[in-house]
């Protein structure tokens, strides 16, 4: 693909996910590669904060599903079911997978300025995630930084991504003063 295919960003349809699945599978190890199922519910709980970028005339090249949250109600991996809350106070970054094809061009910090506009417009204070594949370096550079599980039950969702896995949040500022 030349490297000056314009990269078109939107929202994630039902029609994406035989690609995103495809996708999950060339960017994750298998203990990550979550059930269709999986990817349904949260399409369906949350369409509004899921999308895929394609490059060209490629297919998806680039994907992030997110959930608006509420008291760290994280779902587990390769959960089937899922539902977003109705009053949500962060939203939490499940899936974000680039194609090599893509990576160092941009698309993952146009997946992340999505998930902070949307989650600005829906008036939540942070961004959290669960960093996987010794990807938390990337995570920090974007503004996240690691925390402490606040629970128990955040800390056994936390063991369902596997040993590594570290919990992970950027705090939104916010515009206080109007403009």
């Amino acid at each position: 693909m030349p490297l000056t295919a314009e990269l078109q960003c939107r929202a994630m349809t039902h029609a994406d996910l035989p690609h995103v699945l495809a996708l999950q599978h060339i960017c994750y190890q298998p203990d990550f590669h979550e059930p269709l199922d999986a990817f349904e519910s949260k399409l369906r709980a949350a369409p509004d904060t899921c999308w895929v970028i394609s490059a060209g005339h490629a297919s998806v090249q680039a994907y992030l599903v997110s959930l608006p949250v509420a008291d760290e109600a994280y779902p587990v991996l390769h959960a089937s079911q899922c539902d977003a809350s109705t009053l949500p106070d962060e939203l939490y970054l499940h899936d974000m997978a680039i194609s090599p094809v893509l990576r160092g061009r941009g698309a993952s910090r146009r997946l992340l300025q999505m998930a902070i506009e949307q989650a600005h417009s829906m008036g939540l204070q942070r961004l959290s995630l669960i960093a996987v594949q010794n990807s938390a370096s990337f995570w920090m550079r974007q503004g996240f930084h690691a925390r402490q599980p606040t629970s128990q039950q955040v800390a056994d969702k936390l063991a369902s991504f596997g040993s590594d896995a570290m919990l992970m949040s950027h705090t939104l500022a916010h515009n206080l003063g109007g403009a």
